[in-house]
């Protein structure tokens, strides 16, 4: 678990042909899920019909180029980072102009001002790798389930198949661009000025901490399902800590390393009275400094984590506080797509912390601010010890705000007086950055 080096603040650009008959349901099924709710998660545009005033059958407007600045009064889009989704299929291969329009996406940057670009092409059809020589270079997503039978109903099964599979491959390649990585790692991966591609940068790792005294069978699926259905790397003692060597020094290894992003704790009936999966669990849910500064700032972050109950029966455990509000997802032994849903999940949630990490790296560090990346409860919140002191601070966290009910359960840990909460929302609507068109 490192601390960001120069994270850029994203935006998603989904692509695809008026004609495409799988484009406006697979781009609002990749809006719903990148943006869970509450304001959480990057931006999302849609690049489909004509700009205005252009011809009926005319181009989309191009990708935004834009700089930042700060301090202005009204809020605008902004971004260091374009993720392109190309929805390709035949219609975008067989229109000359959409491949000159992809052709000119595809360039490089003109200016050091201008926000870097990621293509990420997704094929849904065969024809989708006749397209121009630099595009055809990059290795497509490629959904299971196409090509869709003729007349398939796009809110069946078949569909539904087709949209789980794009969403888990999206999922899993923003999760690796957006990861914080050490400054070296980055100068290391990262291609040359006039490259749209690069190189790769390591995989992501997840880590998975369970109780063997109950058994095996959830942890060694899901990590069978990582190496075998994903580009994933997955953390799992029996395999990573060598005979003979030191168990606490790996495990802290393992939970210490840039590449983990993510925790699973398959909670069985005996994992609370664990002491390795106690102390798992607590490094990971301890938040990690980003910055403390001397008049008072603070940046924050805490890495996901999910729990998978996996108790069976009547079984009962003790509780674990050290979970806070982690999502919780009932393993099923028989349901053939547990392991995807655990995986996309979690690594979802890996994906929006480092998002919302960058976002609240670029907001101004005045006096007594603290600025976190997750959706604020007490447990995590009292780890950090400005909060624990009551010298009275601002506190930022990502979305649109809580609920009544949440801020209310707050205030009886945090009284106003001591801490002051407010969402990104409410604090870019009166300081942003600027959009600036160049020419």
């Amino acid at each position: 678990m490192s601390s960001p080096q120069g994270i850029p603040i994203p935006q998603v650009f989904v692509l695809w042909h008026p004609r495409c008959r799988l484009g406006e349901a697979l781009a609002r099924r990749i809006l719903q899920w990148l943006r869970p709710g509450n304001g959480l998660g990057p931006e999302v545009f849609y690049r489909s019909l004509p700009a205005p005033g252009a011809p009926a059958n005319g181009l989309p407007p191009p990708l935004p180029r834009r700089t930042r600045a700060t301090a202005l009064k009204t809020r605008e889009s902004v971004t260091d980072l374009q993720i392109a989704l190309l929805l390709i299929d035949e219609n975008m291969v067989a229109d000359l102009a959409w491949r000159r329009w992809l052709e000119e996406l595809i360039r490089p940057p003109e200016s050091a001002q201008e926000p870097s670009k990621e293509i990420m092409p997704i094929a849904l059809d065969a024809t989708a790798y006749n397209t121009p020589p630099a595009l055809r270079e990059l290795n497509y997503l490629r959904p299971t389930g196409l090509p869709l039978p003729a007349g398939e109903d796009l809110n069946g099964p078949a569909f539904e198949r087709v949209a789980r599979s794009l969403l888990k491959q999206v999922t899993e390649a923003l999760c690796r661009s957006f990861l914080p990585r050490p400054a070296a790692t980055t100068a290391a991966t990262a291609g040359p000025p006039s490259s749209v591609s690069r190189v790769p940068p390591p995989k992501v790792n997840v880590f998975l901490s369970h109780a063997k005294q109950d058994g095996t069978v959830p942890a060694r699926r899901l990590r069978d399902y990582i190496y075998g259905q994903t580009q994933l790397a997955a953390f799992y003692d029996e395999n990573d800590i060598a005979f003979g060597s030191v168990f606490s020094g790996v495990i802290q290894s393992g939970l210490g390393s840039p590449d983990t992003a993510a925790f699973i704790a398959i909670r069985s009936a005996r994992y609370a009275s664990r002491p390795w999966c106690r102390r798992e669990v607590s490094s990971f849910r301890t938040p990690q400094p980003e910055i403390q500064s001397s008049n008072g700032y603070e940046r924050w972050r805490i890495y996901p984590a999910l729990v998978v109950e996996a108790m069976e029966g009547r079984q009962f455990s003790s509780g674990v506080p050290e979970f806070g509000n982690s999502p919780v997802i009932r393993w099923t032994d028989d349901d053939p797509g547990m392991e995807e849903l655990i995986i996309t999940t979690i690594i979802r949630d890996a994906m929006l912390a480092s998002f919302h990490s960058a976002l609240g790296a670029s907001i101004s560090p005045v006096e007594n601010r603290i600025v976190i990346n997750w959706l604020p409860d007490p447990t995590t919140l009292l780890h950090i010890p400005a909060v624990r002191s009551g010298s009275g601070r601002e506190l930022l966290y990502p979305g649109r705000g809580l609920s009544y009910l949440e801020l209310e359960i707050l205030s009886e840990f945090f009284p106003q007086e001591q801490l002051t909460f407010r969402c990104f929302e409410e604090y870019f609507t009166g300081e942003v950055f600027a959009e600036e068109q160049l020419t």
